[in-house]
């Protein structure tokens, strides 16, 4: 039986994950089984936030048997780095307590310590990408170091480059294959020498129907947040400030905005925050609309963190607003649902930091032409990729 390692940053990626394993494996080698350790790793998230997330991948994780679930929370990580960088591989090697594995998938090899760290205690097993969300490769620009941001990050990046001179540093691996669900290439490039596998969409629908068994108590939470709704409108908030996008002040603003834009005053408007968000701008945004709306939030701890994929009941019964999300294009392709895009040229300028307009106008671009092609997408090849009029 084949040795595998799942790796996964947060819950949306363990789904993504799961399908593309068992996909890979299927078309591979002609079967699903293998024996498998899961790893949790650099959620990049504050504290308070890592532990709920865990607890969110540890409840979806009866969908199949493990050999080991394993974590590691960011000060682990963070202490196993305080070293030279052979000896952090060593490290690494012995809490996951495996000489080898024939296959690792993970979804990306960048963006905190544990990635490439991954792949560089176990250079000899297969190396497959599952992608961010459910398919998005190529966007490794849009994490890396600007020379606007402040003189602490810099400072950041001048250590980790004096910690490489002295202690080591990774060796970048090339991906052999990429398994995604919904392909999307960023880049335009990313994906012109790695081999493509799409997971048929009854599969990935299939798996995701049995993660969601997982949650007996969620469909009845669903439907306590409906009940006695009227024209329910679900709103998927994002982490525009803690990515860097924009202030604090503007990501409020943009959602007072776009709820009164978008919901008919005294509808029920139900508000998701991201499972990574900063819970005071709900708090705030809530403030701000309570008395023109049946305000409910998604905020019972065991399910806050549980992606919109997951949420059946209420992507049948609410009309989805999607602020900055790639769940438009997930939600559209998996249950056919019309999801709106509320952001455009003009509040992107209101709102955005200057030096990100262009990017998040790709972002939203993206999203929109991604719906737009689902109807005629082979779903075979790339759904999206970048051209040279919008790089």
């Amino acid at each position: 039986m084949r040795k595998c390692l799942l790796a996964v940053q947060g819950p949306l990626q363990f789904m993504a994950g799961l399908i593309a394993m068992e996909w890979y494996g299927q078309v591979m080698h002609e079967s699903s089984d293998s024996e498998v350790v899961l790893l949790m790793y650099d959620f990049l998230v504050p504290l308070e936030v890592e532990k709920h997330l865990e607890e969110a991948i540890r409840s979806l994780t009866g969908i199949r048997q493990w050999k080991k679930i394993i974590f590691i929370s960011a000060m682990e990580m963070s202490r196993i780095m305080r070293r030279k960088y052979s000896e952090s591989v060593h490290q690494l090697r012995s809490i996951l307590g495996e000489p080898s594995f024939d296959e690792i998938f993970l979804m990306r090899d960048y963006a905190g310590a544990g990635s490439p760290l991954i792949l560089n205690a176990y250079p000899d097993a297969a190396k497959i990408t599952y992608g961010d969300s459910f398919g998005l490769v190529g966007n490794e620009s849009e994490l890396c170091f600007h020379w606007s941001w402040s003189l602490k990050s810099v400072n950041i990046y001048l250590m980790a480059f004096v910690r490489k001179v002295l202690f080591g540093g990774p060796k970048r691996f090339d991906f052999d294959t990429a398994v995604l669900t919904i392909p999307v290439d960023w880049s335009g490039s990313y994906l012109n020498d790695i081999p493509l596998l799409v997971p048929n969409r009854e599969f990935a629908l299939a798996r995701l129907k049995e993660c969601c068994a997982q949650l007996p108590r969620l469909s009845a939470y669903c439907n306590n947040l409906l009940e006695g709704a009227h024209n329910p409108c679900l709103f998927i908030l994002s982490t525009l400030f803690q990515s860097g996008l924009m202030s604090i002040e503007n990501e409020i603003a943009l959602y007072i905005s776009i709820i009164r834009q978008t919901a008919p005053r005294g509808s029920t408007i139900i508000l998701k925050p991201h499972p990574r968000s900063n819970m005071t701008i709900l708090a705030t945004v809530v403030n701000a609309v309570e008395a023109e709306y049946r305000v409910k939030v998604i905020d019972y701890s065991q399910f806050s963190r549980i992606p919109i994929e997951l949420w059946i009941s209420m992507i049948t019964e609410c009309t989805i607003v999607a602020i900055y999300s790639t769940c438009c294009v997930n939600l559209s392709y998996l249950y056919g649902k019309e999801v709106i895009l509320p952001l455009n040229e003009s509040n992107i300028k209101q709102y955005v930091y200057p030096e990100w307009i262009e990017s998040v106008t790709k972002g939203n671009t993206m999203n929109l032409e991604s719906m737009n092609r689902l109807k005629e997408w082979d779903r075979k090849s790339v759904l999206w990729k970048a051209t040279k009029r919008n790089l």
